[in-house]
């Protein structure tokens, strides 16, 4: 509710003996000022609290100050001038809010109302005190405020918000920026140990402490040192929180071990990854798309003391040039890759080569040349992707490009009223952000040796189908499923991408190389393999649970996959004394087990992704719990696939998740003697995803145990 100016001096000269309410000046009195302008010295501090010391809201800049002691002649300027006299407002209303208590700052609160556009600052002024606050204003409606304060908090909402999104210690733009908090009740606190040198100089100091209108005993403290970058170089920047007695006990650090670059203009922290997409041709900065998602992923293993330990993650790229943290650490551990996934890249942009990654594994890069690594000492890392320029030419939006396209850009540029274009950056081949003839002319050279579609489509396509290896130097890509089509290129030894295959013509596969579709056998003249599938059905673990001690073999019989891994070793099956709470004895070597362990390499299996779910990474516990407990499993048997599953999924932004049955089993027959009477086999295949999609949800028939039974766990990550 919005009050006149006239309602707001009589209500503040109203107030209790507390506060006193006096306006300072006034220049072209408004006849209406905004309800939120605070009216009180508990609504201003309430004001202080939410939004520091500027509001920036309807047009208006509200500033609230501590003003300190009022015999040192507080006041407002804006560009220089005493506030009431400048030009550069329609209105000022300011007045100061007086507390009863001697030990209570009282404040002065200020509103303006820009009349120009331009750039405008308002100064807090005492005797001995200036503080600037810059703003740029465009028809005196849309305010920018410009100093540091624009994104520094100075309050308690703002410090909150500004830990969770980046941490305690962060870069922004030219700034390192370490936020402290303590409690004040304790001798316990935040002290500087390293300045960074030569490299920084201190800015700023921010207190976001929450401000009480009457003074309590303890309180948190919280501020924001904020240091700016001065000189190129390596520096520290380190806080420690400990005792104020005893100087060597440290409880905590803050440290911010940075690489400055660039004239001063950029810093990196320990471990960051700063990404850039720069075009392969011009060797220019891509402009990123708005909804750009990259998404760079990383896989690590640490070998030590005859074991190994293996982590993987990945991370987002949103702008460009942006940053991934944590990543860049790893460069120098046992085993390390990581590279760029082919989707969400900028519009009309590829990976180089013919890879559907774009990767660096332990010093190689593949495709070659396709990144550049700089090391920093302090851990960093600037990694520049090079991405290949390559519009579809898809006019008609079909998601196929054919001479159907050819026809709509030449009906476009007649002017036919029919020619409607989906696209048009699809369609600018000349890379000049126009269309013309000369982009005709170039789809017209791109159809030269393409009829209608270019190859016979599959029976079956795959929105998320595996990734393959080509084994062999090269492979030929024909237009149908037979070697009486035509060729249509050649496929050198890379990963390629699974679309598609028939239903009953398992030797061939659809799939999608270089941005074009097209048939490749699976088998050459030998009968040996042309290529290798990289999915791997991962950690099948069996549990057995006979009603009593009993003798059991237990067999694989893998048709579309090869062993790799078991535990305990199988030979020719495995045979183990199987007790009733599921404790197994490997008769081989006489060792206990919790479950026999397997899993699976160049898994061919085609299972069946259309139905399931998509989950968001962050909820994939919960949804694990509910689904495997429909399902059958126990408690600890759940708990064991959540510790294996949950790390690799719950940092995706969306898994798509479904439960394999024949698909599954028919291609993993598990032969069990004697036979158990109950057996639940969950297997379950997952694709991660940036964006969730629809998909018609799964149903579960309820299983019991009776008797001797038999339970299995497993899954496939779709890569």
């Amino acid at each position: 509710m919005k009050k006149r100016l006239t309602t707001l001096f009589t209500a503040g000269l109203m107030l209790a003996s507390a506060v006193s309410l006096m306006p300072a000046s006034a220049a072209d009195t408004p006849d209406e000022i905004p309800g939120w302008l605070p009216d009180s010295l508990s609504s201003a501090i309430e004001f202080r609290n939410s939004y520091g010391a500027v509001h920036i809201q309807d047009g208006y800049i509200c500033v609230v100050h501590e003003s300190g002691n009022p015999q040192m002649s507080p006041r407002f300027e804006v560009d220089g001038e005493y506030a009431g006299n400048s030009e550069s407002l329609v209105s000022l209303n300011t007045y100061d809010l007086y507390p009863e208590a001697a030990d209570t700052p009282y404040y002065m609160v200020a509103l303006f109302r820009p009349s120009k556009s331009g750039e405008m600052t308002i100064s807090y002024r005492n005797e001995l005190d200036r503080t600037d606050y810059t703003f740029t204003t465009e028809d005196g409606d849309e305010i920018t405020e410009t100093d540091i304060y624009g994104w520094l908090p100075d309050c308690r909402e703002e410090y909150s918000q500004y830990i969770n999104s980046n941490g305690q210690v962060s870069v922004k733009d030219n700034y390192v920026v370490i936020c402290t908090s303590h409690s004040a009740g304790t001798p316990y606190r935040w002290k500087e140990k390293s300045d960074g040198e030569e490299c920084f100089v201190k800015d700023a100091v921010s207190d976001c402490s929450t401000v009480y209108e009457t003074p309590l005993d303890g309180g948190t403290v919280e501020k924001i040192y904020t240091y700016k970058a001065v000189k190129d170089g390596y520096a520290k920047i380190q806080y420690d929180y400990g005792s104020v007695v005893a100087e060597d006990q440290v409880e905590s650090s803050a440290v911010a071990d940075c690489v400055v670059l660039n004239d001063t203009q950029e810093i990196l922290l320990a471990g960051q990854m700063r990404t850039t997409l720069v075009d392969d041709a011009t060797g220019e900065l891509i402009e990123a798309d708005p909804d750009m998602k990259v998404t760079l992923w990383a896989d690590i293993t640490y070998d030590g003391f005859g074991d190994s330990m293996e982590d993987s993650f990945t991370g987002t790229i949103r702008k460009n040039p942006d940053i991934i943290p944590e990543i860049a650490g790893h460069l120098d551990d046992d085993i390390f890759s990581f590279g760029l996934r082919n989707t969400g890249l900028p519009a009309n942009y590829r990976l180089p080569g013919n890879n559907l990654n774009l990767e660096y594994y332990n010093g190689k890069i593949e495709p070659e040349n396709a990144m550049t690594i700089t090391k920093y000492d302090n851990g960093a890392a600037d990694v520049v992707f090079r991405l290949t320029y390559d519009p579809s030419g898809d006019a008609n939006g079909d998601g196929f490009f054919t001479i159907a396209d050819a026809v709509v850009l030449d009906k476009w540029l007649l002017g036919k009223p029919d020619a409607n274009i989906a696209d048009w950056k699809q369609l600018d081949l000349c890379r000049d952000n126009k269309l013309n003839v000369f982009d005709l002319i170039a789809m017209k050279q791109k159809l030269v040796e393409i009829d209608e579609r270019g190859y016979v489509e599959p029976e079956v396509k795959l929105d998320w189908g595996s990734e393959i290896m080509v084994v062999k130097d090269s492979i030929k890509m024909y237009q149908g499923p037979d070697l009486s089509y035509p060729e249509t290129g050649e496929i050198p030894g890379a990963i390629i991408k699974e679309a598609g295959y028939m239903k009953d013509n398992f030797d061939w596969i659809f799939v999608d190389f270089d941005g074009k579709y097209g048939w490749i056998s699976v088998y050459d003249e030998d009968g040996n393999y042309n290529i290798s599938w990289l999915d791997v059905a991962d950690k099948p673990v069996i549990y057995l649970y006979p009603e009593e001690e009993t003798d059991v073999h237990v067999e694989l019989e893998l048709t579309e996959s090869e062993l790799s891994t078991t535990y305990p070793r199988y030979n020719d099956g495995w045979d183990v004394v199987a007790y009733p709470d599921g404790t197994l004895l490997n008769k081989a070597d006489g060792t206990h087990h919790r479950y026999l362990f397997w899993d699976a390499v160049n898994v061919r299996t085609r299972f069946d992704l259309s139905k399931g779910f998509c989950v968001a990474g962050e909820d994939t516990e919960a949804f694990l719990k509910e689904k495997l407990t429909a399902m059958g499993l126990t408690e600890s048997e759940m708990n064991e696939f959540i510790v294996y599953w949950l790390p690799r999924m719950e940092h995706n932004a969306y898994n798509l998740i479904s439960f394999q049955d024949k698909a599954y089993t028919d291609t993993a027959k598990l032969n069990i003697t004697p036979a158990p009477d109950s057996l639940l086999r969950v297997f379950m295949t997952y694709v991660p995803l940036d964006e969730e999609v629809e998909i018609e949800p799964q149903q579960f028939e309820t299983f019991e145990r009776n008797g001797f039974t038999a339970v299995e766990w497993g899954g496939c990550e779709i890569r």
